[in-house]
């Protein structure tokens, strides 16, 4: 077990090196001047000069790869371009933004998906529960997340003006973290929220449909319905004993959710670090988009790695060598 994940330690370290690897030498190949637009203010030559030394793009290729590495190993992204402060400071509070929708639409879509599937895994096999269920999660699997909250935003905030379609809050209203707590923010919160959970729900859904009509037929469930068990725990022990890919799924989707969100925040206009990471590129703030996408690498080899881990521990047949 330690060589195993001693192993997979070191395939992840290698795998996040690649990632910041390729991006760095994608900002860099890429035909665009960060200081294009301070250009159309009036910078001079000698101050544009200055500018790129400032920020670590003079000199060759390899010395700024070299000591781009350098600071990744202390933790120093550099400052951004834009808003001329560290990058920290710039995602750390877009991080927790993201975070609001990104971990409840998970989960609660992964709850909700659970649910609805195994009422579809136990119902009669091809009944209308059991068409109706997997026909809904093939349509809203297939349908792409920015058509999701477009349609969200059509309906809700447009025709029934109900919610508010774009932004986290009011002008003017409480800022810093006290505004997580406000009526204003929830209700902003409402509609990408609703967004996240429709669009995760249908892979829990099939996953879920799947473990229960296999587990249905097993020993052990005409065992308890031997007992005289009542058919919803008869269908409590089905779905408990389905979990198990639902669970291990978890982990990798959390990071997937956050890389997969970046869409809905445009449409919501929700300040997340999906939405900066996509500015920052069209900016060529080099350094705020290396670090949302060095973030990004970090937290999905992470959670695959959890996920490989708590599988083994809920699965006694897994052994890792």
């Amino acid at each position: 077990m330690r060589a195993y994940i001693l192993r997979r330690l070191a395939q992840s370290v290698l795998v996040v090196w690649a990632v910041t690897t390729i991006m760095f030498f994608m900002f860099r190949v890429m035909p665009a001047d960060p200081t294009a637009l301070l250009l159309e203010r009036g910078l001079t030559e000698e101050a544009r000069q200055a500018l790129l030394e400032q920020w670590g793009l003079t000199g060759t290729l390899w010395d700024q790869y070299v000591a781009y590495l350098g600071n990744i190993l202390t933790g120093n992204f550099g400052s951004s371009f834009l808003y001329r402060k560290p990058v920290w400071e710039v995602l750390t509070p877009l991080i927790v933004n993201t975070l609001w929708i990104a971990v409840p639409g998970l989960l609660l879509g992964a709850a909700l998906g659970a649910a609805i599937g195994t009422a579809v895994g136990w119902a009669k096999r091809g009944g209308k529960l059991e068409r109706s269920g997997i026909f809904m999660a093939t349509v809203i699997r297939g349908v792409p997340n920015f058509v999701i909250g477009i349609a969200l935003l059509t309906v809700f905030s447009s025709t029934l003006g109900w919610f508010p379609g774009f932004g986290m809050g009011d002008p003017g209203q409480t800022t810093g973290f006290a505004r997580y707590m406000t009526l204003d923010f929830l209700h902003h919160l409402a509609l990408p929220l609703i967004a996240v959970i429709i669009y995760f729900m249908p892979e829990n859904l099939l996953l879920m449909r799947s473990g229960v009509v296999e587990n249905r037929t097993e020993d052990y469930i005409e065992l308890v319905r031997a007992k005289g068990v009542p058919q919803h725990r008869v269908a409590w022990h089905a779905a408990r004993n389905s979990m198990l890919p639902l669970i291990t799924w978890l982990f990798p989707a959390l990071a997937e959710t956050i890389a997969g969100i970046v869409v809905i925040e445009i449409v919501f206009s929700w300040p997340g670090v999906g939405r900066e990471l996509v500015l920052a590129v069209t900016r060529q703030d080099y350094p705020v988009a290396q670090a949302a996408f060095f973030l990004l690498a970090v937290m999905i080899v992470l959670a695959n790695l959890a996920a490989d881990l708590v599988y083994g521990k809920l699965d006694p047949r897994v052994v890792y060598k």
